[in-house]
């Protein structure tokens, strides 16, 4: 069974403006979390020895890389390749991404290919209102079109920023939850948002907690907190998260 408080980590891109992998190894530590999900802003995809650099680095940090993204995939085997190439030395198993509407059909087919050669999952991430992903229609009619491999990487924030429910996600996607970037807005009169600890805006988070520890849930599960005091604020989060009943 997943074990949340052991297994939460942090979002690299909540760190983005921290250069060096082994400081962002550091920023993960001094939070409490000993995993990380990587974003490209912490990953050369393009250069193999500079990726078993990064490796390296959390490895002898004692820090799991358990998922990478969000890539933006395409209809291109050579590009997607190398995400799942990388992905595999790094010893996790879950791609968390994004594509355009346009032949969005050959990319999943693409993608669930990828998943199948690599043994991997790809995880397709929400991100907001304005954008062709971040409502459940379209994810429940993208899932439904695809194979196991191919399930959700639920963002809550922007779930929330659609208007939508992410404990309701949970209750229609729970089987195909394959990560969660656990991240809270509160909103302004006029629908500006502004990053807090989760559990102080918008979400419920007890209400969510206690519905993702039921699930089956094997996947990469992160805080990713966007705004100043990156390091304290995502401790804080962790310590949320724990304390939550």
């Amino acid at each position: 069974m997943y074990n949340l408080n052991k297994e939460i980590g942090i979002k690299s891109y909540s760190f983005r403006a921290i250069e060096e992998n082994t400081d962002v190894a550091a920023a993960v530590k001094a939070c409490g979390a000993s995993t990380i999900d990587l974003s490209a802003c912490h990953v050369n995809y393009d250069d193999q020895d500079a990726q078993e650099r990064t490796i390296k680095i959390y490895r002898e940090a004692g820090i799991r890389i358990s998922g990478i993204g969000v890539v933006g995939a395409k209809d291109d085997e050579a590009f997607n390749r190398r995400f799942f190439e990388f992905a595999r030395r790094a010893g996790c198993d879950v791609v968390s991404c994004s594509f355009g509407p346009e032949g969005h059909e050959a990319v999943l087919a693409m993608l669930e290919r990828l998943c199948g050669e690599y043994d991997m999952r790809a995880a397709i991430h929400n991100h907001g209102g304005k954008h062709w992903l971040g409502n459940a229609t379209i994810l429940k009619y993208l899932l439904e079109k695809s194979g196991s491999s191919i399930g959700l990487c639920l963002d809550t924030a922007w779930c929330l920023q659609a208007g939508e429910n992410p404990v309701a996600w949970l209750d229609a996607f729970g089987d195909r939850l394959y990560g969660v970037h656990f991240k809270d807005f509160i909103f302004s009169r006029d629908g500006a948002h502004t990053d807090v600890v989760v559990g102080q805006g918008a979400l419920d988070l007890p209400a969510f907690l206690e519905k993702f520890r039921t699930l089956p849930f094997n996947g990469s599960a992160v805080i990713e907190y966007e705004g100043d005091d990156a390091v304290g604020q995502s401790q804080r989060c962790v310590e949320a998260i724990r304390a939550a009943k």
